[in-house]
This record gives structure tokens, sequence and C-alpha cells, in this order.
């Protein structure tokens, strides 16, 4: 099945609950424990006592982003539990980050289509950005809620601010930086959802979907853990894919 089959991410998520998640996964919790946890997490916070309530949807996105995952994100997620501990703020934003672009491909796409536009233009609009995620996703009728969704939930995050005009969002002017160890959790995460085998690495660190953060990675930063391969092609060009592919 393709990684974009499913939208999935339809509820604004903020950064305490990701935050809470995180903490579960760290101490080694089960999905179904961390779900209990975030269900009573979210008790009067989020509205509903069902499971396809508002909160049962929450927790839904929630326990994906950081619970028991299949396929490759399952490691990304080791990795990135491991790090939580000692990392900065803003590194541990990158890797609430990271464990969404290794898990929800929609995520992905509305992050690079933002770096793109702001990049472009410098501001951008929830019109502008569905137009984007169309070409990638086409013509779904959630398609545009879900981008409204990820959009406030960056402006919550610090990462996105809204403008003097309504509806016209523009970068935080600081960049998270972002140390080695985290660094690569973020491009193995890009990697898990790279629709190429192998991207080089400068085309990962400078990735539109990762607009946020100023990744501190290089070659030997790379070529020394374990999750990847590395492959130097001409001069100067290194190609990185993971070491047990993407399957």
């Amino acid at each position: 099945m393709s990684r974009r089959a499913k939208i999935g991410f339809d509820r604004r998520i903020d950064l305490e609950w990701l935050d809470a998640a995180a903490d579960q996964a760290a101490a080694g919790a089960r999905n179904d424990k961390m779900r209990a946890y975030l269900w009573k997490r979210l008790d009067g916070v989020v509205s509903g006592d069902k499971v396809n309530s508002a909160r049962g949807k929450t927790v839904t996105v929630l326990s994906h982003i950081w619970g028991d995952i299949p396929g490759p994100a399952s490691s990304l997620r080791v990795r990135a539990a491991a790090q939580l501990v000692g990392s900065t703020v803003d590194e541990r934003l990158a890797l609430h980050w990271a464990m969404m672009v290794g898990t929800y491909p929609v995520f992905t796409d509305a992050a690079a289509a933002i770096g793109r536009l702001l990049a472009l233009q410098g501001s951008f609009t929830l019109a502008h950005l569905t137009r984007r995620l169309v070409g990638a996703w086409g013509e779904r009728s959630t398609l545009e809620r879900a981008g409204q969704r990820i959009i406030r939930s960056m402006v919550q995050w610090g990462v996105l601010r809204d403008t003097a005009t309504r509806g016209m969002y523009e970068a935080v002017p600081r960049r998270r930086k972002v140390g080695p160890a985290v660094g690569t959790v973020l491009i193995e995460a890009l990697l898990i959802d790279a629709e190429e085998a192998a991207v080089p690495l400068t085309q990962l660190t400078g990735h539109p979907a990762v607009f946020p953060f100023d990744v501190n990675v290089n070659a030997s930063h790379v070529r020394g853990a374990s999750q990847f391969r590395v492959h130097r092609q001409g001069l100067d060009s290194d190609f990185v894919e993971l070491q047990g592919g993407r399957a």
C-alpha cells in the first residue's frame, strides 16, 4: 500500500501533548498504556468520551506518532526516544518533527510545501498549501482540513505565526539549532519518507520539510551512524540510504 493512501493527521496537536506521548515512549510504555495515559491526560482539554470523538481522534494521532509503529519507523522511534533525555527544547521539537515525518506522509508533504512557499514568497495561505498538497494527494475532501490542522499545530509549536493579514502565515525568524545526534534522526525520518532509496546528503540537511531547523550534520556524522549506508558519487557528493531499506 502506498504511504500516501491515508491522510490520518486531522487534529491540531499541541506541543505539551507531544511531550506527554514522547515521555511515555521514553519510559517504554506499550501502546495501550500510552493511549490510556493520553486519554486521561486530555480529559477536559479536548472534548469527547468516545473513541471516534475529538479526544479519541487526537489520542490516535499522538499514539501513531510515538506509539508502537510498524516498519522502519519502529527503529526511528527507538532512536528518537533515546535522544529525548539531555536534548534541548529545540532538539526535542526536532525529535517530534522527525517522528511525524516518519509516520505521517501528509505532514512531510505539508512541511515541505510550507518550506518552499516561505523560501519563495516569505508567507503563505491555507489555499496556497492546499493547492500544493492536491498535486501529491489528489482532490480529497479532508485534505484542506488536514492542512489547516497542521498549520495551527505549527503556530502552537512556535515555528509559524499569524500575520496582520487574516489567514496569512509566515515563519518565526529564529531557526532552531539541532546537533548531530538529533540531526541524524531527522535525516533517518526523511529517508523513510523518501521515494528514492538513496538521497544526496545536502538535499537531506537542506530539505524544505525541515525549514524551522538548522541541522548540523555532515558526512562523518552520517558515516558513523549504524542506520545509514553512505556512497560517494563524483568528487564531493555523498548519497545516503537506510541500512535496512525503507520497506
